[in-house]
């Protein structure tokens, strides 16, 4: 094997490998070999199949794996003789693939940036400062009130008014054309600004059960939907069936039907706890990002390309699945965070640049994660889950559960940034930056 090394910038390494015809010749052997003991031919006993035929029948399958393999294994002793670490899955280019001559590919990728990471103790942050007001209580008492309020037929009126719900049939045509992806079967939708895009509420208020209704919305030319910018669109909806959410009175039996307490105040009591942890989680959270924050502009790196790229993967996918658990149809939201990756490169860039720093950091204070942490972790998820099973077997991957531990990890680095922080009062704060 003939290993050339070139780096074209201070992380960025091109691997290339060249295999000869006869380490290529064994490995092919050992393949067809494999082959005959598992294959079976008409006319011939297993084990017994001429190569030939082999060659004829799985010839191609056989060289694509056997190209494969030698890639793979290759690539990962090459990587391993010369102490070479990619942050992220090497890119492949295969340069000569007849096997009777030779097997030439390169493989490019970065390697982690060497950090030392300094200036990061006794940082000066403000002291969170965490309230719960009644209006926040009475908001989420509201909030509640709703979800437990059980849909009720309306027998009294036959037009939809804001806030009901209906079940509908829904579909947009320019100039007498179905728009693609404009369609929406019959389902129950809420009649509100606040769970329907493209202003169908609108569409929708005052339309009469049983009667199909036409409207046309005209759309600016940026607007954010690019399938509807610029277009006069006519909405065709048919209600079917009409529904109200009957609220319950906020009383004690109110909050005896909502299983934890007894009285209207002790129920109170319990959000406005659960409110003021709420905030509390969320104030640490937000020191914690500020702590981090000041470590990485104390502490500027170059921060591998390859490893940008990978983090934005994730946050598309993050963000299509956010929009698909919203409703929108999966391949809607696809080309929405398409439209919008660009927007993302930023957010992208700083959680890569976190990442290195944080691990760096946590090599060097020696931070570690034990996998019985990480199987207390895993319990807790699952039995919090609604759906255990599924739950249990996502974590019973090896690259899942890699993945966790690799989390809580960051997360013990981060709770020793804040833990060794000192906190300011807002009027010290305010004074200390005066002087």
């Amino acid at each position: 094997m003939n290993v050339n090394i070139e780096s074209s910038s201070t992380l960025r390494r091109k691997v290339t490998i060249e295999l000869e015809a006869d380490e290529i010749r064994s490995e092919l052997d050992r393949a067809y070999n494999e082959l005959r003991r598992t294959v079976h031919l008409k006319g011939f006993r297993p084990g017994h199949a001429p190569r030939h035929l082999l060659e004829r029948f799985f010839g191609d399958q056989v060289r694509g794996d056997v190209i494969q393999k030698l890639i793979r294994e290759s690539t990962e002793k090459a990587l391993a003789e010369n102490d070479l670490k990619p942050v992220a899955e090497p890119e492949i280019v295969t340069e000569e693939t007849d096997l009777a001559k030779a097997l030439r590919f390169s493989a490019v990728f970065d390697i982690k940036p060497q950090i030392e990471v300094k200036d990061y103790q006794g940082l000066k942050v403000p002291r969170p400062q965490i309230e719960v007001s009644e209006q926040e209580v009475d908001a989420t008492l509201e909030r509640l009130r709703e979800r437990m309020a059980p849909l009720k037929k309306v027998t009294d009126r036959n037009t939809v008014q804001a806030g009901d719900f209906a079940i509908l049939e829904l579909e947009g045509f320019e100039d007498g054309k179905p728009i693609p992806g404009a369609k929406t079967e019959a389902r129950l939708m809420e009649v509100s600004d606040k769970t329907l895009a493209h202003g169908l509420h609108e569409v929708l208020i005052g339309a009469e059960v049983g009667k199909p209704v036409r409207k046309v919305r005209t759309y600016d030319a940026d607007y954010r939907e690019k399938d509807l910018a610029g277009k006069s669109v006519e909405w065709r909806a048919n209600v079917k069936e009409l529904f109200r959410r009957e609220l319950p009175a906020l009383d004690d039996e109110f909050a005896k039907d909502h299983g934890e307490c007894q009285t209207l105040e002790e129920l109170r009591a319990k959000v406005r706890e659960r409110l003021l942890k709420q905030a509390h989680d969320e104030a640490e959270a937000h020191v914690r990002q500020g702590l981090l924050d000041i470590v990485i502009e104390r502490n500027p790196i170059e921060v591998p390309e390859s490893l940008v790229a990978r983090e934005s993967q994730g946050l598309q996918a993050e963000m299509a699945a956010m929009l698909e658990a919203g409703g929108m149809p999966r391949a809607e939201a696809i080309e929405r965070v398409r439209q919008n990756r660009e927007e993302l490169a930023p957010r992208a860039e700083k959680r890569a640049r976190s990442g290195l720093i944080l691990d760096a950091l946590a090599d060097q204070e020696r931070v570690e994660t034990g996998d019985d942490e990480v199987a207390e972790r895993v319990a807790r998820m699952v039995t919090q889950s609604g759906e255990r099973e599924r739950a249990a077997r996502y974590y019973a991957e090896p690259e899942n559960l890699a993945a966790l531990k690799h989390s809580m990890r960051r997360e013990k680095t981060l709770q020793l940034l804040l833990d060794r922080a000192q906190f300011e009062d807002p009027g010290e704060a305010s004074a200390s930056s005066e002087t």
